[in-house]
């Protein structure tokens, strides 16, 4: 797959110029880091994810009004450095605190908690959440790596430090939107490698793997290619095992394509989705598509599955919108 890009070693630094000189109004960088700052910031707590690139929209569409308020990036698939992320925290308002939402992936945990531990030193409070998802990658949820999910933790933590939750409240309600949280992937048609434009791995035509991490780690199942409706029993089917759905329950739901996937794909899996689900009689809150965690230049989808509890119901409506992010109020 050709590429574009002024030379793969600068691309990380050119797509943050080409971001934030597009939306000046928005976002201004921090100088010599590779951060992006959103200008809106409001009162309370603030909120920092950070994330190597490879995944966009995430993170940098993930800075924004009803969002977070700071991203750090790494380069791609690598973790951001610690030595940023402290300049980020030191340089976000941080008198009530610095709340910091990453995926649970090894190298992110690591220098986002040598960081707190920095932060304390200097008297800047810290909270880290660390959104583990992917039912495929582990059994127990610890042990998860985190995918697509984080986009529904951010957003709903974002509503309530507008309301004025507390670091510590927020803490709180991140850690109960993790366990009520899960999401499983398909992939349907290769990812590339960036830096070459070769395929990241080996999938034929006609089968599809599901499980595949967004790095393009191994995924848990390939199967010749199923029919939409089978596709989506196979990934909810696991969301439902994992949170305990039974008919009644309500929940919000997330469906991610992945960039190679069309449009008239993705609505045939709507349909087959929305059957699914009336079948299992269980109450859609919200349903919430767009590509925002995909992988590069992949086909597939993630699903995600948020179980409704009524402590962030009002907290999920609130609007959330960036130039690559936009949730409606509903």
């Amino acid at each position: 797959m050709n590429r574009i890009h002024n030379g793969t070693d600068q691309a990380v630094e050119d797509m943050i110029n080409g971001y934030t000189e597009t939306y000046p109004t928005l976002f201004e960088r921090l100088e010599g880091q590779k951060v992006i700052l959103y200008k809106g910031k409001k009162a309370g707590v603030s909120i920092l994810i950070g994330a190597g690139a490879g995944n966009e929209p995430w993170p940098i569409g993930y800075v924004g009004e009803g969002l977070a308020d700071a991203c750090v990036l790494g380069d791609v698939f690598t973790a951001p450095a610690a030595g940023s992320i402290l300049k980020t925290i030191r340089a976000l308002p941080h008198e009530k605190g610095v709340l910091c939402i990453a995926t649970n992936h090894a190298g992110d945990v690591l220098n986002f908690e040598l960081v707190s531990e920095l932060a304390e030193l200097e008297g800047i409070k810290t909270r880290q959440i660390y959104v583990s998802d992917d039912v495929d990658s582990a059994v127990d949820r610890e042990e998860r790596r985190g995918i697509a999910g984080v986009t529904i933790v951010l957003k709903v933590l974002s509503a309530a430090r507008d309301a004025g939750l507390s670091l510590d409240e927020l803490v709180s309600l991140g850690e109960e939107l993790n366990r009520n949280l899960a999401t499983a992937s398909v992939t349907t048609s290769p990812a590339f490698v960036f830096e070459t434009g070769k395929e990241a791995y080996d999938l034929p035509d006609g089968f599809v793997e599901y499980g595949m991490g967004f790095n393009g780690e191994m995924g848990k199942e390939r199967t010749e290619l199923p029919l939409a409706e089978e596709m989506i029993e196979k990934l909810a089917e696991p969301l439902i095992h994992d949170l305990q759905i039974e008919e009644g329950s309500e929940i919000a739901v997330f469906v991610n394509p992945f960039q190679a996937t069309t449009v008239l794909e993705e609505c045939v899996l709507l349909h087959s989705l929305q059957e699914f689900l009336q079948s299992k009689k269980i109450k859609v809150f919200d349903t919430f598509v767009q590509s925002l965690f995909p992988t590069q230049g992949a086909g597939g989808l993630s699903l995600t599955f948020l179980k409704i509890q009524e402590q962030y119901r009002d907290f999920y409506r609130q609007e959330a919108y960036s130039p690559l992010f936009y949730k409606r109020k509903i």
